[in-house]
């Protein structure tokens, strides 16, 4: 045990924990362009809206760039989307289920990037089982585009394919289990993507005959050896593996987000100095990022690449979508990085040329579904 306290106690010395500032705004249209967590709604009121009934709340927010928390007063929900939560993000907008009849929609209502006059809530088709649990949630262009496909992989053997509009999904079964889907510019079809078992062949489904973009299972190279000095903190972790894609270069890669398990004594205190704990603690365990490990996939070469080199490039991991951006085009942001977001570990960012994580510690609580916003389009 004391071994394993020192361990924290020296990485927490090197961990820059900081107090976020507060904002606050008014207006939607001052917001400038950036990728967003969202954080948990506060102050609920019952309001009427032109539908009937609804509420107004405040949402929260966290600014990457300004290194703040982020409010946006006195915002309108219709009682459609209030009795609905959110399942997903793609592309800056927000999917969300109700929870009385399963109805599916769309929106831009909670990225602080879209101007009040240009709100929109797209319906899309219910989702046939109201018991599916959906894990990931893909847009192929912006909803405001007119060949814009919604794609979700739910728990079940099959991904759901529609367009906005449609009365019905489109299953399409597939022989193999893959929690998350991604769609690809470079390749302009919809990539399945399982962190386990390497499969030797391409998996296609045919999908043309619906009208749709191709999907198919993304076939990752063997990795290559990643440093010594590096190989006990991965290999004694608890791993979960993110695909994610350049949206300018096109290249993909394969991101290793590596947690490690803290045991705690009975009785030990989960605070420091009277603050609350960056990190949630579960039964007698702390749960803790420990390190995250990104391969580049090289196809001339047939291998996944050990790189701690991604250049200006900025990868989010959240429970939803994986994304990437530029941090030339978004100043603030810090290249080379991997930020990350959970309820259970809290959200930060780890800087891959130094191999060194730096917690972003906040007092407000997270939702029990912890999803960044990519850049609205």
């Amino acid at each position: 045990m004391s071994q394993l306290l020192g361990r924290v106690a020296k990485l927490s010395s090197a961990v820059k924990k900081q107090r976020l500032c507060f904002s606050e705004l008014r207006s939607f249209s001052t917001a400038a362009a950036t990728p967003y967590l969202l954080l948990r709604d506060t102050n609920h009121r019952r309001a009427m809206t032109p539908s009937g009934g609804g509420v107004v709340l405040d949402m929260n927010l966290y600014d990457p760039r300004k290194d703040e928390r982020v409010k946006v007063p006195d915002q309108t929900l219709s009682e459609e989307l209030r009795c609905s939560v959110k399942v997903g993000t793609s592309r800056g907008w927000v999917f969300l289920r109700n929870k009385e009849d399963s109805t599916m929609r769309l929106t831009n209502i909670y990225n602080p990037c879209a101007s009040a006059s240009s709100h929109k809530v797209i319906n899309l088709p219910p989702f046939d089982d109201t018991e599916a649990h959906i894990a990931s949630i893909s847009l192929s262009a912006s909803p405001n585009q007119q060949d814009c496909v919604v794609a979700a992989k739910s728990c079940f053997p099959f991904i759901s394919l529609c367009r906005p509009g449609d009365s019905d999904w489109t299953h399409i079964k597939v022989p193999f289990y893959a929690s998350q889907v991604m769609y690809s510019l470079r390749d302009s079809k919809f990539y399945l993507y399982w962190g386990g078992k390497q499969y030797s062949d391409l998996i296609e489904c045919e999908t043309s005959s619906s009208g749709f973009p191709e999907v198919s299972l993304y076939q990752s190279f063997p990795n290559s050896d990643i440093p010594e000095s590096r190989r006990d903190q991965v290999s004694s972790s608890m791993k979960t593996q993110y695909l994610v894609e350049s949206p300018n270069s096109g290249d993909s890669f394969i991101v290793y987000w590596c947690n490690e398990y803290l045991e705690l004594k009975e009785g030990e205190p989960e605070s420091c100095n009277g603050k609350k704990p960056p990190y949630r603690r579960t039964s007698s365990f702390m749960i803790k990022p420990r390190t995250f490990v990104v391969f580049r996939q090289d196809r001339e070469q047939g291998i996944g690449s050990y790189t701690e080199d991604i250049g200006d490039l900025c990868i989010f991991l959240g429970q939803r979508e994986a994304f990437c951006v530029s941090a030339t085009e978004y100043p603030g942001l810090h290249p080379n990085s991997v930020y990350y977001s959970s309820f259970r570990t809290g959200y930060g960012y780890y800087d891959l040329s130094s191999n060194t994580l730096h917690d972003v510690i906040d007092e407000a609580p997270l939702s029990s579904v912890s999803m960044w916003l990519a850049p609205l389009q």
